[in-house]
This record gives C-alpha cells, sequence and structure tokens, in this order.
C-alpha cells in the first residue's frame, strides 16, 4: 500500500506540473487533461486484466471512447448509452466468469448471519447486505466476493491453525468490512479500480510468532475497511 501511495502521488504531482506548463505555452497543440486521463484509464484497464476484473475493463474503455467520440464517430451512444452498456456488460461477464483466487473453497453460503466452522470459506454477497461470522480452529483460506451489496466478515473468533493465511476480496460496486484480530500480522495487495481500501487500528508494530495473513483481490467502484480488534 506504501509503494501505490507513492505511485499515485508521483502521478499526480506530475499532472500538476503538466497542466501548469500547459498554461504558459507549452504543450499548446495537445489537449493535456484528457491525454492525462485518458492515460490513467488506461492504467486501471490493464492492471484489471489480470484478475479478470470486467468493470475495470470495460467501464474505463467507454470513458475512454467518450471522450474521443468525435474522432471515433460514435456520438449517437454516448455518453449515457456507452457507460450504460459497459456496466451492465460487466454485471453480466462477472456472473458468466467469475475471478477466482489460485485457491479453491471448500464451503459455500449465500443466506445471511450464519455461522461457520470450516477451514476454508466463500461468501458471496449480490445486490443484498450480509454479515458472516467466522468461528473456526483451523482457519486456512476465504474467498470474499460483494457486487452491489454490502459484506460483513468477522474473523475475530478464528484461529488459525499454523503459520499462514489467505483472504481473497472480490468486490465491485459495494462495500466489503472486514474484522480481524490485532495479533495477526496482514500483508494487503488488493488492487483498486476507482475504490479504496483502508486499515483501521492496525496495530502499528508486527506481533512477534504471530500467522501472517495475505489479503489480496480487487476493487472496483466500492470499497474495503479492515478493522482490528
Amino acid at each position: 500500500m506504501k509503494n501505490r501511495n507513492f505511485f499515485w502521488g508521483i502521478v499526480f504531482i506530475l499532472a500538476a506540473v503538466f497542466i501548469l506548463l500547459g498554461n504558459f505555452g507549452f504543450f499548446h497543440d495537445i489537449n493535456s487533461p484528457k491525454v492525462f486521463l485518458s492515460l490513467l484509464l488506461l492504467y486501471f484497464i490493464v492492471k484489471s486484466i489480470p484478475y479478470r476484473n470486467f468493470y475495470g475493463i470495460l467501464i474505463p474503455a467507454a470513458l475512454i471512447c467518450i471522450l474521443y467520440d468525435d474522432l471515433l464517430h460514435i456520438t449517437a451512444v454516448t455518453p449515457f448509452p456507452l457507460l450504460a452498456a459497459s456496466v451492465f456488460a460487466s454485471i453480466g461477464l462477472s456472473f458468466l466468469f467469475p475471478s477466482r483466487p489460485h485457491f479453491k473453497t471448500g464451503v459455500s453460503f449465500d443466506s445471511s448471519y450464519d455461522h461457520v466452522d470450516e477451514s476454508r470459506i466463500n461468501c458471496c454477497a449480490s445486490f443484498t447486505g450480509t454479515t458472516k461470522y467466522i468461528n473456526t480452529t483451523d482457519f486456512c483460506q476465504a474467498y470474499l466476493k460483494c457486487s452491489f451489496g454490502s459484506l460483513k466478515v468477522y474473523f475475530d473468533h478464528a484461529h488459525i491453525a499454523g503459520s499462514s493465511a489467505e483472504i481473497y476480496i472480490a468486490n465491485s460496486f459495494g462495500e466489503t468490512i472486514l474484522f480481524l484480530p490485532k495479533d495477526w500480522n496482514t500483508n494487503v495487495t488488493v488492487t483498486t479500480t476507482f475504490g479504496d481500501i483502508e486499515e483501521i487500528h492496525k496495530p502499528p508494530v508486527a506481533m512477534p510468532d504471530a500467522p501472517t495473513v495475505t489479503i489480496s483481490g480487487s476493487i472496483s467502484f466500492g470499497d474495503c475497511k479492515i478493522y482490528y480488534i
């Protein structure tokens, strides 16, 4: 996350310099805000392809087409028809070809307020609000998917038998909230496309001999909050 913050800091500083130089007569033949926005959208597309994140691919692509609709001669379908089509296409493709972590989960459930005692967890919330309580003495892996809804997952009563565990998040147009024990050492590598991830009350120093939990996945047009309790 520190590397990502550094990257975005440099990007926006360069954007500020680019805009100021444009007002002093540099790049007068270039629409600098449009070029910068196009490059930013292309970055989101490239970043989303390995994760099969259709929201991060189709919606930025639609926005690029809207920026250059005169050049592409597609003004008849911009902006709202094309943007709506990209959203619905993203939803459909996400149902047909859902993103998956590199591991396979062993449990599937979709009712609310479940108590689960398994080492491999699969939680899905689509167009609804769902709360899950994970009670297990052998937690290993979790796959959490949230689309157009809200998913809260409590891991405060989950115990890791080994030295490590994995949590994979697939969040699109939704909110995912995790409650983790403070004595877990976490490594967050979640990618975001027009989204945000925030860690709250994380201990400043890693706990010695504590298990390591890797949190990966992708967030598109949504947010994820991780509370340490």
